[in-house]
């Protein structure tokens, strides 16, 4: 999801994130999917309006990380300080394992690219990716540009990931991405799990060279109907 105004959503993936976490029926119904029950959600809760945090925030770095602020922004320095806003947060019920969220209602959505400029804050940022290609590519099969001129927000989130689960984070022992995508969203463009399913294999083949996404990230499907 783009855009993250704090109010409640009337349609599409941003609707769907905000109903699932706080509706509780639906959350324990993604939950199941993801194999921990129950989770600790962080956000977007709707005492909060619905906030879309960055990592850098001081509630995700104490509460969440377990990092002083100097600390995070030392082993954060990968990427310029402005970082992804994160569709949902939440934990394992003992806060060991982190889930980041990335929430999708339609194919369009996943299509996006890198639109700093601020030529320090490119380099960092394709640097960064870089690495992170370099060691999860299956094959010379995979386009490392389409990690900014076609998916930057997968490739970014992929970068945070890896990264992430490099770290030694007090409270995180594993961090893991869940791309939620829901099918057949009755509020907003329907799109049939088959379809989902054969895009996002054109994706990773694309990214890094083979279907499978890579290690501690989970695709996932939502009925929205």
């Amino acid at each position: 999801m783009g855009n993250t105004e704090n109010k409640l959503a009337d349609k599409g993936s941003k609707y769907w994130m905000q109903k699932i976490v706080n509706d509780k029926t639906l959350r324990i119904r993604l939950e199941k999917k993801i194999g921990d029950t129950p989770l600790v959600w962080y956000s977007p809760l709707n005492c909060e309006s619905y906030k879309e945090y960055q990592l850098k925030e001081s509630k995700i770095i104490s509460n969440v990380l377990g990092l002083e602020k100097k600390a995070f922004e030392k082993q954060f320095d990968f990427w310029p300080s402005n970082g992804p806003h994160w569709d949902a947060i939440a934990t394992s019920a003992d806060g060991r394992v982190l889930y980041l969220f990335e929430a999708k209602a339609h194919l369009k959505e996943i299509q996006s690219k890198l639109s700093a400029t601020n030529k320090d804050s490119i380099s960092i940022i394709k640097n960064s990716m870089r690495e992170v290609y370099q060691e999860i590519t299956a094959s010379p099969q995979g386009d490392f540009s389409s990690w900014f001129n076609k998916y930057y927000q997968l490739g970014n989130r992929l970068t945070f990931l890896y990264r992430m689960n490099q770290m030694r984070l007090p409270n995180i022992k594993n961090v893991k991405l869940v791309l939620l995508n829901i099918i057949d969203d009755k509020t907003y463009i329907p799109v049939p799990q088959a379809e989902w399913e054969k895009h996002y294999k054109s994706v990773f083949v694309t990214m890094i060279g083979k279907t499978e996404p890579p290690n501690n990230v989970s695709v996932l499907y939502f009925s929205g109907r």
